[in-house]
């Protein structure tokens, strides 16, 4: 019997901020050679002086965002974008930074032969449409600001306002095929994981099953 050709797979990884997405990105793309997009970081990308999205932003939340060598100021930024009252300016942000982020996936998933794990905290059809399979990435709250003072150094209120201002676990939920608690250890969130790739990926994969 002739070789089937390996299917292409685009896994969406969601979750709030601290929930642990990076130990699920890590093992995807260490044990099963995903290439991996986070959308965060594809934004920020766009934050020096002449991208047409953070000139957008400037003329939105003012010059000040820039610091002198041209690279934005994710300080000042932050905070115009976070704390009570200020949903509306995050709606706005969105709107210009949101569609420039997924065109710029879209380019990459559609010209590259790879697997592909994307990464978001904020879910959209775009990125529904995208991908196969999508798992919500899950942890208790205190876990998650206990990470955010310990990663970020972060106090413990802007870690609470963080996660706030994002969408809840149950509204991740209804748009997941897989949920991974991940307050535990990594070693319990990679066997997880694991199980997950060989049950429903594995008869794709040889390699899936040896792991």
């Amino acid at each position: 019997m002739a070789n089937e050709a390996k299917i292409k797979m685009i896994i969406g990884v969601i979750g709030g901020v601290g929930a642990g997405k990076s130990t699920v990105l890590d093992t995807l793309e260490k044990d099963y050679g995903f290439v991996i997009l986070k959308t965060d970081d594809i934004a920020k990308s766009f934050y020096v002086d002449g991208n047409s999205v953070f000139e957008k932003l400037k003329e939105l939340l003012g010059e000040d965002i820039q610091k002198e060598d041209g690279t934005a100021d994710l300080k000042a930024i932050a905070k115009k974008l976070y704390g009570s009252g200020k949903n509306h300016i995050r709606k706005k942000v969105d709107g210009i930074v949101h569609p420039a982020v997924w065109e710029y996936v879209r380019k990459e998933t559609g010209s590259r032969d790879a697997d592909f794990a994307v990464e978001t905290a904020l879910p959209n059809e775009a990125f529904t449409d995208l991908c196969d399979e999508i798992w919500a990435v899950y942890a208790e709250r205190s876990v998650r600001v206990k990470r955010l003072m310990e990663t970020r150094g972060y106090t413990e209120e802007k870690a609470h306002d963080m996660i706030h201002s994002q969408i809840g676990d149950d509204e991740y939920g209804k748009i997941a095929t897989f949920g991974i608690d991940n307050t535990g250890s990594p070693e319990e969130t990679v066997k997880m994981i694991r199980k997950h790739m060989r049950d429903f990926f594995g008869e794709h994969n040889q390699a899936v099953q040896m792991l």
